[in-house]
């Protein structure tokens, strides 16, 4: 099977990490997988057997790449079996391509699309919001959908969506993401990690004002934060450390450096990051994000709080801090939920999914 995916970008996400390892597995496997993203847009290096095309002429604006990828992709999509896209602009070419050749064309909803910029993080324009949203409503009409989660396949039909064919979530990788040691008890500094991204929804914010809340005397932490973005914590009045990591390696051994893992986001498709700390023996607390529901429950594998609540938060991590006891019994079911969710099992469901689509 040739297998040709759109992309936007490249760059860290849930949602290209799903393509990266999905299609190197079906590369693996004997398939020929294309992805395809404008010229310019790629961070990210790629597993062997994946043939990444950057399209296009490079732009420096992000929003500008977008449609200046899209025409020339149009001519550089080779004759495949099946095309995907993902994020709506991506979609509807895919359909439109779909159609001229005559072969299925899949949306892989990754998020709630249509209502992914309402918080202005990135799109300003109220003109510009309205086109997305506009073109982001009928990317998920008259096309095979699938979706990362149960939440994303309920934000589809709420809009007024196909019901999706399929649900792939995401995995992780047990080579890099794994637990190699119990947390030392007698360490008296809690060391918290997060992984950070400038867009209001990813819940920095809230989480800086969690931890400005508790009591530094008697919750001695620090806060590690995985990022590869330039991040403003001036309004932070606690210890912190801020930390690029290079590869999933690094990653990892973050992971497995923290007793707690917080996922502050406002909504996710399917929140990746706390399944990797699971995976690498760090106790979860999450907001009740969407995706995430998937595999943490709460009071069993990871403690959740509503999202774009501060002080929940706070005393959440401050329970988690003084009660060694539970962070133990978190971590341990935490890792027991990791190993049912690995990118080979997912692959096999990715797999199963598009050989159906012709028939």
């Amino acid at each position: 099977m040739r297998i040709a995916w759109l992309l936007p970008n490249l760059h860290s996400g849930g949602g290209v990490r799903a393509a990266l390892e999905l299609g190197s597995r079906l590369a693996q496997r004997g398939h020929t997988f294309y992805l395809f993203v404008p010229r310019g847009r790629r961070k990210m290096s790629a597993q062997e057997g994946i043939n990444i095309i950057e399209c296009g002429p490079k732009v420096k604006n992000p929003l500008l790449a977008v449609f200046v990828g899209l025409g020339s992709m149009l001519f550089k999509i080779p004759q495949c079996d099946v095309i995907i896209g993902s994020m709506p602009p991506y979609a509807l070419l895919a359909r439109w391509i779909g159609w001229l050749r005559q072969i299925p064309s899949v949306n892989y909803v990754l998020n709630d699309d249509v209502h992914f910029f309402d918080d202005r993080s990135f799109i300003k324009s109220t003109w510009v919001l309205k086109v997305y949203r506009f073109a982001a409503r009928r990317s998920i009409r008259k096309m095979l959908i699938m979706t990362n989660s149960h939440w994303t396949a309920t934000r589809i039909v709420a809009e007024g969506g196909e019901r999706p064919f399929a649900i792939v979530q995401s995995g992780f990788e047990p080579v890099q993401f794994f637990s190699e040691q119990i947390k030392n008890p007698d360490n008296k500094e809690t060391v918290l990690m997060t992984v950070g991204r400038r867009a209001r929804w990813k819940g920095l914010t809230d989480l800086i004002t969690a931890l400005n809340f508790i009591d530094k005397q008697r919750f001695q932490f620090y806060l590690i934060i995985a990022t590869q973005e330039n991040l403003d914590l001036t309004q932070a009045n606690f210890d912190y450390k801020i930390i690029k990591p290079e590869g999933d390696g690094a990653l990892a051994a973050l992971y497995r450096r923290a007793d707690i893992f917080i996922h502050p986001s406002w909504f996710e498709g399917f929140g990746l990051p706390p399944l990797e700390a699971q995976a690498c023996g760090a106790a979860v607390i999450s907001t009740d994000c969407g995706g995430v529901r998937e595999f943490l429950t709460n009071g069993e594998n990871a403690l959740i709080v509503p999202p774009r609540q501060p002080r929940a938060l706070a005393r959440a991590i401050e329970k988690l801090i003084e009660d060694p006891e539970l962070r133990r019994r978190l971590r341990e079911r935490g890792l027991e939920t990791a190993s049912n969710w690995t990118w080979e099992r997912m692959a096999d469901k990715f797999e199963h999914a598009l050989l159906s689509c012709g028939h």
